[in-house]
C-alpha cells in the first residue's frame, strides 16, 4: 500500500528507480484536474483539453527520468503543459499569441510600468501587439514569472539556465515590452 502523503518528488524518485505503475497512478490522479484546467485555459474546448491532458500524462510518464529534482515538480510540470499546449495550438493553426495574451492580461500592470487600470479590450489589443514582437522564450519566461508565479530558482532549473540568465532575460523581456508599449502609445496619440 502506498502512503498517500508521499511527496511528488518522492513518487518520481520511486518511479525512476523502476517502481511500479501504482506510483504513477497516484501522481496522475493528484495532478489530472490541474493539468486539465491548465489545458482548458489554452484551448477553450473540453474535449480538446481532455485529449491534451492525456497526452501530457503520457509525456509525464515518458519523461519521468528527465526530472532531476532540482526545481519544484510544479514548475517542471507547468513547462511540459505549456510546451505541449503551444505545440498543439501551432499544429491546429490557432493563434498562440492570442491565447497567451488572454492568460497574461491580468498581469499587465506587473509587466508594464505606469499601467494600472486600462479597459480590458484595450489591454488585450495592446498586449497582443506587444507579444507578437517578443520571442516564444520571452513569452514563456513572462508567463512563468507573472502568471504562474514561479520562483526564479525553479524557472532557472526547469529551463536549464543560470539564475543570472533568467533574471537578465526577464529584465530584457520586460524592458522590451515597456519600450514597445511606449512606442505604441506614441503612435496612437
Amino acid at each position: 500500500m502506498i502512503d498517500k502523503k508521499i511527496s511528488n518528488e518522492e513518487l518520481i524518485l520511486l518511479l525512476q528507480q523502476g517502481g511500479n505503475g501504482q506510483y504513477f497512478t497516484l501522481l496522475a490522479e493528484r495532478h489530472e484536474k490541474y493539468i486539465l484546467k491548465k489545458c482548458a485555459s489554452y484551448v477553450k474546448d473540453d474535449d480538446e483539453a481532455e485529449d491534451l491532458c492525456q497526452e501530457i500524462l503520457i509525456k509525464l510518464f515518458l519523461k519521468v527520468n528527465d526530472f532531476k529534482g532540482q526545481a519544484k515538480f510544479s514548475t517542471w510540470l507547468f513547462s511540459i503543459i505549456h510546451n505541449t499546449c503551444i505545440d498543439h495550438l501551432r499544429k491546429s493553426k490557432k493563434n498562440v499569441t492570442q491565447v497567451i495574451t488572454e492568460k497574461m492580461v491580468d498581469e499587465i500592470s506587473e509587466m508594464i510600468e505606469g499601467v494600472d487600470e486600462m479597459p480590458e479590450e484595450i489591454t488585450i489589443n495592446i498586449l497582443n501587439k506587444l507579444l507578437e514582437e517578443i520571442s516564444p522564450e520571452e513569452k514563456l519566461l513572462l508567463l512563468m514569472k507573472y502568471k504562474e508565479k514561479h520562483h526564479i530558482k525553479d524557472i532557472q532549473l526547469t529551463l536549464g539556465l543560470s539564475e543570472s540568465a533568467v533574471k537578465m532575460r526577464l529584465k530584457r523581456a520586460k524592458e522590451k515590452l515597456n519600450k514597445l508599449y511606449m512606442s505604441h502609445r506614441q503612435k496612437s496619440h
